[in-house]
């Protein structure tokens, strides 16, 4: 095939130089028996005439990729070479030298048609209907159980979501991997979901895992009801770690999870308690002192506030330390190992750290008193004896080994440890008893440790380089980072008569999973060498801080959550995976790598109390009389530490629909759905407060804002957050800079020029103003100058202090600008500050006025003040007074020229005025926006008159009601209400937050704003109301 064009031909020929070369033998051959030509001819003698003979073989050869005929090839001239003339052995795979064009087989176009742009609808229906027909070549199904079912499977599950895929496409069931369309699915199978997702499935059936594998085991369709998800709760006990302790092999390992808080849905012993009117407001939060009986007796509330006075203890401790720069020559005693200085170590030495850890602390520290216990079962709770009977759902704070061994729990009920254990003793809390042993613990480690980290009660991390480091020069052992450890649990043993295990490593992360391995009684040293050994072994969820929704995200993007699987992904996959920080996290803790510092100096960041048990509220006033109180103990806790906040978040735990009225726990909260909402928190004055009346207001204006039926709380929590301190100057951020103000003084010959009154004055107001939280550097000299004979207090630097403000090096434009002069400290008024003189003159206390709230000092000021003046608080008229806007009257003398009248033509309008005396009507949203101008404009100095108020708000309402009303009605209620706010904005923008009549604006001004915003609020409340009911929630207005 030789065609003219020359790269056609190159590309022709080249693609059959194979075929060529191997025909060469079979032509030569083929060539012996043609006839030779003249030693004298020429190439055109030689091709001139063409050999029949050589053409005749070259159509019939079998050349490599031809296809063979059925028939003989036709016989040749020469018998001899009819032998010889073999097809060759094909050198290549045989291909046709064109290429062929088939018909392709008829498809289904709704499956595997051409796709089109923008059709991702389109793309995911071919994508589902793909997935289907290769689920159905899989296999025959062997029953059909879930026939008509269709399963969708979300987030991780045990089994995995691969064999629940088998088991659905073996008994006849639907596997949708995708759930872009709810309709396509019938139930959800899941063993955890988020908060998001719990809401977007609530209209969904969702079941776990067990619903399939009890029917197949059942060979037909159980109802999905006994097998519905009701989500992780707290009644459920703690979550269960995936590697089981060393020393206590449950006996129920053939089960895949431990057995759950009860074994009822709802406790009967609260339906019939609560049935009693008397009881219940004797018992739950309806009762006087039920706050304060529960954080007697609540063993969290313990925990934590006996966490944050051992963190006070170490700190105060700490500072004693690193000031008297002394060691303790009473530390461990190991011969010829002199106490070091305390103190931390330098950055980038190798550092020893210890997790110091009791074993079952609470159990231990009550066999001190009932050791006729020890070798027993025993746990801890609230039950004690036959107290509740078999049915009894105390939760156990803290198990033996020995009850461990039978698969008991921390965290699960008394009812179900004793199934497990009949014989299963109880012992009662004694926190006084832990708080002293914890107390001795913490002395013991203070005294031998570089810097001490307090984690809990019966838990600390210590640092003890510079100690093992002197350790080691004078000791014999292989390990003496071990070996201080085990002289460290022999001292705490004869302290405290209990048994701590302890970690060592060179960074927290590892000295944690070390105390693992040393429990019970016993010390662990992890070295660098011993991390991928030890990581072999581990899961995400055993790493402290990582939590099941990281292992739930390890599940699903890559199939595994054990540490040596993810050890060879990347850190950018992690990343992917698990966002930034967590990624970045745990590739190095897959490594041993942690660089977290022990911090002993911990500050304070929030302050909340929180109540989750008996909370049971008949009405509204009910559970606003309960939120008041818990605001009192948050103000309390706040005046214990001297602190203030200026952010306050609410929680809210609410029965979930699906959950029963009383909880398996008595009086428990049960499954619910949580709620967190945080707003700002200030005072009358726009700062920090711990004020309870304020906390009370923000909390329930919030809880309010939800619309919950009360009857469904059952949990409250109220964290105060932003903390700063009571007294002294207020830390500001790390990135922010102050301005360094420094106390001043003024001219001491302009002072001695001035009357004596006015001297003393000033004076008066110098000596207020030098009270600074910064040091005093030195007096700077400054001169002043009277104005309109009075002496200004503003400080002008002298022309020795310009110079010196002059930028270094030319910088700049050549001078800092001194902020002392940008807002130079105003004089004090006297009348709103008398002093003690002025005090007693009035007949006050100074110690009793200075004790009181700004307010009531006014008050108390305005009243002596009347009393000296008139001789009597005058009489307050009770008769409603009217104020009306004054008409402004211009002078007589005054004359203003008419303004010019011009002639023109009126423009055409689209709304012509309607006949005289008729009222306009509005309609439009410019309109009506107009006339909320004008509204507000006419009266900006009254408040609203409730009536103008509530036709508003019938205007409002209808345009968002369903049923006389469009899209474009529910537009225009929004627009006019965001207009309103931009003109209670610019007039009263100070007090949009607070609702209540703030301390300071006792003027008119302030309570003509208020009203306006609570009219604002009211109008908004109602439209929120109609909202809800005709789209499921409230209209946002910012």
């Amino acid at each position: 095939m030789i065609w003219h064009d020359d790269l056609l031909l190159t590309v022709t020929l080249t693609s059959l130089q194979p075929l060529l070369l191997s025909t060469i033998p079979y032509i030569e051959q083929l060539k012996l028996a043609a006839p030779r030509a003249s030693a004298g001819s020429t190439s055109s003698d030689y091709f001139e005439d063409d050999d029949p003979e050589f053409l005749a073989a070259l159509n019939h050869i079998a050349l490599p990729g031809d296809v063979v005929s059925v028939t003989a090839p036709a016989q040749m001239g020469n018998s001899d070479s009819e032998s010889d003339l073999e097809p060759p052995p094909p050198a290549q795979m045989a291909r046709p030298l064109k290429r062929r064009h088939e018909l392709p087989d008829p498809v289904d176009e709704e499956v595997y048609g051409e796709a089109h742009f923008g059709g991702f609808g389109e793309y995911m229906h071919r994508k589902r209907a793909k997935l289907q027909i290769q689920n159905s070549e899989s296999g025959a199904a062997k029953s059909g159980i879930f026939k008509g079912v269709a399963i969708h499977v979300n987030g991780w599950t045990s089994p995995s979501v691969q064999e629940l895929k088998q088991l659905i496409m073996d008994h006849g069931g639907i596997f949708q991997p995708y759930l872009d369309k709810k309709s396509l699915v019938t139930h959800i199978i899941t063993c955890t979901l988020t908060e998001a997702k719990r809401r977007d499935f609530k209209n969904m059936k969702i079941v776990r895992p067990e619903w399939l594998i009890e029917s197949v085991k059942a060979g037909t369709l159980l109802s999905w009801r006994d097998f519905m998800f009701l989500g992780p709760t707290s009644a459920a006990g703690h979550t269960v770690s995936s590697t089981p302790s060393l020393h206590a092999q449950a006996a129920l390992s053939n089960q895949s999870e431990l057995p759950r808080y009860a074994a009822v849905g709802s406790n009967p012993n609260a339906k019939r308690a609560m049935a009693d009117s008397s009881w219940r407001a004797a018992h739950t939060s309806a009762a006087p002192d039920f706050i304060q009986g529960y954080f007697e007796h609540s063993r969290l509330h313990f925990l934590s506030a006996t966490k944050a006075e051992l963190v006070q203890l170490v700190r105060e401790a700490q500072n004693r330390a690193e000031s008297n720069k002394t060691g303790n020559q009473d530390a461990i005693e190991i011969k010829g190992i002199p106490s070091p200085v305390k103190g931390k170590v330098r950055a980038g030495e190798d550092r020893v750290i210890m997790h110091c850890d009791f074993d079952c602390f609470f159990v231990s520290a009550g066999l001190l008193a009932h050791p006729e216990l020890r070798g027993k079962p025993v746990v801890v709770c609230h039950s004690q004896g036959g107290q509740g009977g078999g049915n009894s759902t105390s939760e156990i704070a803290s198990a033996s080994y020995e009850a461990r061994d039978f698969g008991i729990k921390n965290g699960m009920s008394l009812q179900q440890a004793q199934k497990l254990c009949p014989g299963v003793q109880t012992m009662p809390y004694e926190f006084e008893r832990y708080k002293s042993i914890s107390l001795k613990f913490y002395t013991v480690l203070m005294s031998s440790a570089d810097d001490v980290e307090a984690v809990s009660i019966d838990e600390a991390l210590i640092e003890v380089t510079t100690f093992v480091r002197r350790l080691q020069k004078t000791s014999l052992s292989d390990d003496p980072a071990k070996e201080f450890a085990d002289n460290l649990r022999a001292q705490v043993k004869e302290a405290t008569g209990c048994e701590v295990s302890i970690g060592i490593s060179h960074n927290i992360l590892l000295a944690r999973l070390a105390t693992r391995q040393a429990k019970p009684a016993g010390s662990k040293h992890v070295k660098a060498t011993d991390v991928p050994e030890l990581m072999a072994t581990l899961q995400i969820t055993d790493i402290w801080g990582f939590a099941r929704s990281q292992r739930d995200k390890a599940l699903e993007k890559f199939g595994s959550a054990a540490l040596v699987d993810l050890a060879n992904r990347s850190q950018a996959t992690l990343c992917e995976a698990l966002g930034k920080k967590t990624g970045e996290r745990l590739y190095n803790t897959i490594r041993g790598i942690d660089d977290t510092p022990l911090r002993s100096d911990k500050q304070r960041k929030s302050v909340s109390v929180e109540i989750n048990y008996g909370i049971r509220f008949e009405d509204s006033a009910a559970a606003r009389k309960f939120v008041y109180s818990m605001a009192e103990k948050v103000e309390e806790r706040l005046n214990d530490i001297q602190m203030l906040g200026r952010s306050v978040n609410i929680k809210l735990m609410k029965r979930d629909p699906a959950a029963p009225v009383e909880a398996p726990k008595f009086m428990g909260h049960g499954v619910c759905q949580v709620f967190n909402k945080q707003v700002p928190l200030a005072s009358s004055t726009g700062r920090a407060t711990n004020d309870r009346m304020v906390i009370g207001e923000h909390a329930w204006r919030v809880i309010q804002s939800y619309h919950f039926d009360p009857r469904e709380l059952r949990g409250i929590g109220i964290q105060i957050q932003k903390l700063e301190p009571a007294t002294g100057p207020v830390p500001s951020n790390v990135n922010q800079k102050t301005l360094g103000f420094k106390p001043v003084e003024a001219d001491r010959q302009v002072l001695e020029t001035l009357p004596l009154e006015l001297r003393q004055e000033v004076e008066q107001d110098l000596r207020r103003m030098s009270e600074s939280p910064f040091p005093e550097e030195g007096p700077a000299r400054a001169q002043s100058r009277p104005h309109s004979g009075r002496f200004s207090t503003r400080i002008v630097p002298t022309r020795y202090q310009q110079n010196a403000l002059r930028l270094p090096n030319g910088g700049g434009s050549g001078y800092v600008i001194d902020k002392n002069t940008i807002h130079p400290n105003r004089p004090a008024n006297p009348f709103l500050r008398p002093t003690d003189t002025d005090l007693k003159a009035l007949g006050i206390d100074p110690e009793t006025f200075a004790a009181l709230p700004r307010n009531v000092k006014r008050e108390q000021l305005a009243l002596a003040r009347m009393v000296k003046k008139y001789g009597a608080v005058p009489e307050v008229d009770d008769t409603h007074k009217v104020h009306k806007p004054r008409k402004f009257l211009p002078p007589p003398d005054l004359f203003r020229q008419p303004p010019p009248f011009a002639k023109y033509p009126e423009p055409p309008k689209i709304r012509r005025p309607g006949p005289k005396g008729q009222k306009p009507f509005f309609s439009e949203k410019d309109d009506v926006q107009d006339l909320l101008g004008a509204w507000i404009d006419a009266f900006k100095r009254f408040p609203p008159e409730e009536k103008d108020v509530n036709r508003l708000a019938e205007f409002l309402v209808s345009s968002v009601d369903s049923k006389v009303s469009t899209d474009i009605g529910v537009e225009r209620a929004v627009s006019v209400m965001k207009w309103w706010a931009v003109l209670l904005r610019r007039y009263w923008q100070d007090y949009e937050v607070n609702e209540y009549l703030l301390d300071d604006a006792v003027d008119e001004a302030a309570a003509v704003g208020e009203a306006w915003w609570k009219a604002f609020r009211d109008v908004k409340e109602r439209l929120d109301v109609v909202a809800r009911k005709k789209f499921g929630g409230r209209l946002s207005i910012r």
